[in-house]
């Protein structure tokens, strides 16, 4: 490949854009572009390599360029923070576990689609489980002989 001509910026640019940048991702990224563009690296896994990528990073940084330019590659997503749920959501999902319970993962997805129309598979809503700490309390199980009157007037006579 020729990226002396795929690449459509000039050389000063690509330098001037570099100096510009804050963030070390985005250095590397511009880096990338020049050491292809003067022909020090004549393929991309070469020059990943002395930016301090794998190859599978190189290609994708060049396809997002060749799709997008040199914007496409320093464009910053926004990213929501811890999943698809905000801490509100999260601590109404909390306290609805704790008034209510749930029984299965189901429920919980339910719940989820219902009242934040957020929609998890079962596998989601358990990584999601796992991440919160949220895990399903039993009871012990009891004698389904015992008297509540005898167990009562135990207690009273108890000498603590």
């Amino acid at each position: 490949m020729n990226y002396e001509i795929l690449i459509s910026e000039d050389l000063e640019k690509l330098r001037q854009i570099g100096k510009k940048q804050k963030f070390v991702r985005d250095e590397k990224r511009i880096q990338f572009l020049i050491l292809l563009k003067t022909g020090e690296a004549k393929t991309q896994k070469e020059a990943g390599r002395q930016v301090g990528w794998k190859l599978r990073q190189s290609q994708k940084i060049w396809r997002m360029y060749r799709e997008c330019g040199v914007a496409g590659i320093l464009e910053k997503k926004d990213k929501r923070g811890f999943g698809k749920l905000s801490s509100i959501e999260i601590s109404c999902l909390n306290q609805y576990l704790r008034e209510f319970g749930a029984r299965s993962l189901a429920e919980i997805q339910q719940y989820l689609k219902e009242t934040v129309g957020v929609e998890y598979t079962i596998g989601g809503v358990s990584d999601l489980c796992l991440r919160l700490k949220i895990k399903l309390k039993t009871a012990r199980p009891a004698n389904y002989k015992q008297d509540a009157a005898a167990m009562n007037a135990y207690k009273k006579t108890l000498v603590a």
